[in-house]
């Protein structure tokens, strides 16, 4: 992944070629391993409804990420304040949400409802939902105690 924006962007554009009989008057499915700060995803999605979809629906393999990765760079975020989970809950609380990650990271909680809903409205989607890291550790099949969970969590 190309560290800079102008360039992801670039590319991300370059990838994108409509199938018009599988977009036009569809409701869609779109499944990305995560959300790190939006940018590509809400132009893939306005790209979608621009190909004629009926609706977009969004679908994460991983839990929010709500912490830059400290240890492979996973997340490519120089900074915490750059992933779209803390811009919106920045959005939505100010400051005093950032007290409440675990909340904002539970999708049946009201925090984290209202911050799934405030993504769909700034990614035009017509629903979001996150794996949660329960299901990602059972998934994967490690022993949490061998598996990094910092971006989704913050602990090491």
């Amino acid at each position: 992944m190309p560290t800079s924006q102008k360039e992801r962007n670039r590319i991300a554009k370059m990838k994108q070629i409509p199938v018009n009989e599988l977009i036009h008057g569809k409701e869609l499915m779109f499944i990305d391993d995560s959300i790190v700060r939006g940018t590509q995803l809400r132009e893939t999605v306005d790209f979608l409804y621009e190909s004629g979809a009926k609706a977009v629906h969004m679908r994460s393999a991983c839990p929010p990420i709500m912490y830059g990765c400290r240890f492979l760079n996973f997340s490519r975020a120089t900074g915490d304040m750059e992933l779209l989970t803390r811009n919106i809950i920045v959005e939505l609380e100010g400051q005093e949400g950032l007290n409440h990650i675990d909340e904002y990271s539970d999708g049946s909680t009201e925090r984290g409802q209202k911050m799934r809903q405030a993504i769909c409205q700034k990614l035009h989607l017509a629903s979001l939902e996150f794996q949660t890291l329960e299901g990602l550790q059972k998934a994967i099949g490690l022993e949490p105690c061998k598996l990094c969970t910092y971006c989704w969590n913050g602990k090491e």
